[in-house]
């Protein structure tokens, strides 16, 4: 989905799905053995994800200038695409005047297409994927705070595996893919916690 400054959040943990998982999960493969109960869970939470939400995906990695076009064209348009993404539960950890103020940001900004991009700029390959992100090469120290209401839910092993500097690995109570939207006191609370240690 597109990310206003409001809404941006951490994006290692998204990053952090092994690549033989992902083959199995980009080819509709059964989850591979030996999986931990965790990395079942996170694997079955992709798998459900991909299949729900791949027209979705396709769509902007391949056409985003399409969708911007509808987006900015009608406030009515782009208030019913991020209704949608948020599975029409727009109060479930935003209130409507939240989303009312999102929705306000992009349209006065004209930034519904700019943000849809990214899909198109990685080139078609997913932004989940820590083999095509190159994280094995990050040197810099990595800091993972795993929220509940996200579409996933990174386990330890394949984060740890993903982040050779991974200095914080945490799992919290609330919050969800826009964590520092909804929750901003938590997430203010986890990046402290999270570069405590470098001062």
């Amino acid at each position: 989905m597109m990310a206003s400054i409001r809404n941006m959040k951490p994006i290692a943990a998204a990053r952090s799905i092994p690549p033989d998982v992902a083959s199995v999960l980009a080819g509709g493969g059964p989850a591979p053995a030996g999986l931990s109960a965790k990395e079942r869970a996170a694997f079955d939470s992709l798998d459900t994800f991909y299949k729900k939400y791949r027209a979705y995906g396709a769509m902007m990695g391949t056409r985003p200038q399409t969708i911007g076009y509808a987006l900015t064209d009608s406030s009515v348009g782009l208030a019913a695409w991020i209704y949608d993404y948020n599975n029409g539960e727009p109060a479930r950890l935003l209130n409507r005047d939240d989303v009312l103020d999102d929705i306000t940001l992009y349209w006065l900004t004209n930034t519904a297409a700019s943000a849809a991009r990214l899909y198109w700029e990685t080139a078609g390959q997913s932004v989940l994927l820590s083999a095509a992100q190159k994280t094995s090469e990050i040197s810099l120290p990595v800091a993972i705070t795993v929220f509940p209401e996200e579409v996933y839910q990174a386990p330890e092993t394949w984060a740890r595996r993903a982040y050779r500097n991974l200095i914080y690995f945490n799992e919290v109570e609330k919050g969800g893919h826009f964590a520092a939207w909804e929750e901003p006191e938590l997430f203010s609370a986890e990046l402290r916690a999270a570069f405590r240690s470098l001062r």
